[in-house]
C-alpha cells in the first residue's frame, strides 16, 4: 500500500521540479469570482428590468406608457448577455484548472506505463537482473 503514497509524493515532487508558471493561479482564481459575480448581477440586473416594466401604469388615450415599458427590453437582455458572459468565464477558468491538472497526470502516468515495460525502476535506471527491453534495447549486444 506504500507505493500509490510514494508514487503520489514522487509526483508532487516531479511537478515542483518543472519549475512550472504557477503565479497565475491567483488571477484565475479572481477570474472565477469575478465569472459568478457576473452572473449574478446579469440575472438581478435582467430581473430588475422585468418588474420595473410590469409597474409601469397605464394612462388611457396615450401610448407613451408602452413605449416606456418597452424601454427595459435592451437593459433585460443586456443583463442576459452579462450573465452568459460571466458563465463562460466562469467556465473557462474552472476547467482550465482541472484539464492542466488532468494533463500533468496524464503525462506521468505514461511516463510510468512506459518505464514499466522498459523494465526500469523510478528513477529510470534498469532493474537490477532484467535484459534491457523496448527501444533501448535495439543494437546493443
Amino acid at each position: 500500500m506504500t507505493q500509490p503514497i510514494d508514487r503520489a509524493e514522487q509526483f508532487k515532487a516531479e511537478i515542483a521540479d518543472m519549475k512550472l508558471k504557477t503565479g497565475r493561479a491567483r488571477v484565475e482564481s479572481w477570474l472565477q469570482i469575478v465569472g459568478v459575480v457576473l452572473m449574478v448581477v446579469g440575472i438581478a440586473i435582467a430581473f430588475g428590468a422585468y418588474s420595473a416594466s410590469l409597474n409601469v401604469t397605464a394612462t388611457p388615450g396615450t401610448n407613451v406608457d408602452l413605449l416606456d415599458s418597452n424601454s427595459y427590453t435592451p437593459l433585460a437582455i443586456a443583463g442576459l448577455a452579462i450573465s452568459v458572459t460571466g458563465g463562460f468565464i466562469f467556465l473557462r477558468y474552472s476547467l482550465a484548472r482541472f484539464l492542466r491538472f488532468w494533463l500533468l497526470r496524464q503525462v506521468y502516468e505514461q511516463r510510468v506505463a512506459i518505464d514499466d515495460a522498459a523494465g526500469r525502476n523510478s528513477t529510470g535506471e534498469l532493474r537490477r537482473g532484467e535484459p534491457q527491453r523496448g527501444v533501448d534495447a535495439v543494437g546493443t549486444s
